[in-house]
């Protein structure tokens, strides 16, 4: 089942006025949108459970406001392990805003009287690291989302990608299990890192395709400029280039003309101009992600042109046996095409 898709960060503020029901309706069905994502259910559960024990503090608690409402809006954002209770909290909705801020301060001064700092949940355990991790995720279907600085996603299926909900202020670094699409908001000041494998890529602004498999990582630059890099080695790319890198032997194949089928789950379109029905068949095995078979080795030598857009895979094959007159069966999940062979 894929990820619910993400929300925008939310102002810490804004949650203290919902708890305190004095959030406008617009500012509430922002916050309801907000707790769609269990992550963001989690950190409002862990809000209200110390916003409710702050509310028993008396008016006269003297706490430094200022500094206590700069701390909690560092530290609200970091995630916790509770368990999502979407509601707020009731109370009267007539009361001034300024108590929700002394509200908040009292809850960093509870925490601190008795020793406990709920924040110590985070995962990382690191001070000054990305807050919340995110992760996207598809099984049959490709999803397309946005991340936090505005950037595009097309992730394909069987994939994952993870990414912070807020980007560090130095970089803005995902981690890609699997293959996505991506479209990247140009921002020099903050280069684009995803983490692929052993392999890096990095850019500033651009599209570009970035597949993991096994020990490989191949990368496919529509537009831009992207370096490809490893340990030992590093190659830019420019527009229509690929490269891929390979993990055992810590290398990077130099950079060849795009195949644009390789795109086909972006672009919604296959083309093949006199193509051996070996490679026509490689290609559909990694666009379809199925498992395809030649019955007879001089089927290799058989050549086709044909265009395809979106058809289902058993729709592309009849096309395939129909005009190189072969026979397409299904052998549990693996198709098979049989025939006589093509001779030279």
């Amino acid at each position: 089942m894929m990820a619910t898709e993400p929300q925008p960060p939310i102002d810490d503020a804004l949650l203290g006025k919902f708890l305190a029901g004095e959030a406008s309706e617009a500012e509430a069905d922002r916050v309801r949108r907000w707790l769609t994502n269990p992550a963001n259910q989690r950190e409002y559960k862990r809000f209200a459970r110390i916003w409710a024990t702050a509310s028993a503090l008396t008016p006269t608690t003297t706490v430094n406001t200022e500094a206590a409402w700069q701390h909690v809006r560092k530290q609200m954002q970091k995630p916790s392990v509770s368990n999502p209770e979407i509601r707020p909290m009731p109370v009267t909705p007539t009361r001034p805003n300024w108590l929700v801020y002394s509200r908040i301060a009292a809850m960093l001064t509870l925490a601190v009287l008795v020793g406990v700092s709920v924040w110590r949940l985070r995962d990382t355990g690191n001070v000054g690291q990305p807050t919340a991790q995110l992760s996207a995720a598809t099984t049959t279907s490709p999803k397309r989302f946005t991340l936090p600085d505005g950037s595009r996603v097309l992730l394909n299926r069987n994939s994952r990608l993870t990414y912070p909900a807020t980007f560090a202020d130095s970089s803005r670094e995902v981690v890609l299990t699997g293959e996505a699409f991506f479209e990247v908001a140009h921002d020099p000041a903050h280069p684009f890192r995803v983490r692929a494998g052993q392999a890096v890529v990095r850019v500033l602004g651009t599209s570009f395709n970035v597949r993991v498999v096994g020990d490989s990582v191949r990368v496919a630059v529509r537009t831009g400029r992207v370096q490809l890099s490893a340990r030992r080695q590093a190659v830019v790319l420019t527009p229509n280039q690929q490269a891929t890198y390979f993990a055992p032997a810590d290398t990077i194949r130099r950079p060849v003309s795009l195949d644009a089928n390789r795109l086909a789950y972006q672009t919604g379109r296959l083309s093949f101009a006199n193509a051996s029905l070996a490679d026509v068949v490689q290609t559909l095995r990694e666009v379809y992600g199925t498992d395809i078979r030649l019955n007879n080795a001089d089927l290799n030598n058989c050549h086709l042109t044909a265009d395809f857009g979106n058809e289902p895979i058993d729709a592309v094959l009849a096309v395939v046996a129909e005009t190189l007159s072969l026979t397409v069966r299904r052998e549990g999940n693996t198709r098979v095409l049989s025939g006589t062979g093509c001779y030279e």
